[in-house]
């Protein structure tokens, strides 16, 4: 080999087994994905696809012979987007992969890979938690603030009524039934308790001791009436100091998690992803810390492509 020749080892700037380690990752407390599910770009910067009333609905498709046949067009070239890059590299001190090498089984490298995606994907929570909870990302209709005894930490306010509110504004504005509600923490854990939820399901379900049912997302998600109910527990902040990032809020969508095109079809969100990533560059071993490093670099951003097809209920607790 030529001086200062690389081989293809040397040359390689991803990993390709560890990088589809960390594409396939998924944390099943992290509420953007069924919220902004992920679809792929491919530059960093562009105009997002966004969606009308009109896209969400069936067109005419019945056609007399020699008659003009009917187009439909979807979405339209809308605001800019640029992906963000979030990177961030996993460490293994040399003394750990000796202690692991011991245990069979144990993958250190795909096991960093995964904690930092962890911690990236916490980011991604967080800014797909500020743009989903915030009013004025909503056309005039879809946000309802909550007051005194219609709070749901107050027995006497009816949940599913306010949800059944959010149902019909969003198919009367689109014609899709919503498919996802998001609860923040402090919500679901007044719902717990509340008395209308408990009456509703504990004649069909197993009680706890004490004689109160076990509420969690899917029995939810039957009180209210949605296919999908998901709790946003994380919580963002440092320690001693931490606070939930979807705060006292809910939020009812139709989200469409399988979408048609790179750049997604009729949904409340998605989040834009660059090709290629998340990318995990090949591990190295530092001298000065003795331990091996794993580069982990993200390029996307959550956007809402089709406000009409949300529903933001605020200041749903005290």
């Amino acid at each position: 080999m030529p001086p200062g020749a690389l081989n293809l080892q040397q040359s390689r700037v991803v990993d390709p087994v560890l990088s589809t380690v960390a594409r396939g990752y998924r944390n099943a407390v992290r509420a953007w994905p069924d919220l902004f599910p992920p679809v792929e770009v491919l530059a960093r910067g562009g105009k997002m696809i966004e969606f009308n009333p009109d896209d969400f609905t069936k067109v005419e498709t019945i056609r007399a012979h020699g008659a003009v046949i009917e187009r439909a067009e979807f979405g339209y070239a809308g605001k800019d987007y640029a992906c963000v890059q979030r990177a961030l590299a996993g460490v293994v001190p040399r003394e750990r992969v000796e202690e692991a090498a011991a245990v069979p089984g144990i993958n250190m490298q795909s096991v960093t890979v995964q904690q930092t995606m962890n911690v990236l994907d916490l980011q991604i929570e967080v800014a797909a938690a500020n743009l989903a909870t915030t009013a004025s990302n909503y056309p005039s209709g879809h946000t309802l603030g909550l007051t005194g005894n219609k709070r749901w930490d107050n027995d006497a306010s009816t949940p599913n009524k306010a949800i059944a509110n959010g149902v019909q504004k969003i198919r009367q504005g689109i014609g899709q039934q919503p498919n996802v509600l998001i609860l923040g923490y402090p919500v679901f854990n007044a719902l717990q308790h509340h008395e209308d939820v408990i009456d509703r399901i504990k004649y069909t379900e197993s009680l706890r001791q004490g004689g109160e049912p076990i509420i969690n997302a899917e029995k939810l998600a039957s009180y209210f009436g949605v296919a999908k109910v998901i709790v946003g527990a994380a919580m963002t902040g440092e320690a001693g100091d931490f606070s939930d990032a979807w705060g006292k809020n809910a939020v009812l969508a139709y989200s469409n998690v399988t979408p048609l095109a790179s750049m997604g079809s009729p949904s409340f969100g998605y989040t834009y992803r660059l090709q290629g990533y998340p990318m995990v560059e090949p591990g190295w071993f530092d001298e000065n810390t003795k331990s091996w490093v794993y580069p982990i670099t993200t390029e996307d951003t959550p956007a809402i492509v089709g406000g009409a097809a949300g529903y933001l209920l605020t200041a749903v607790v005290d």
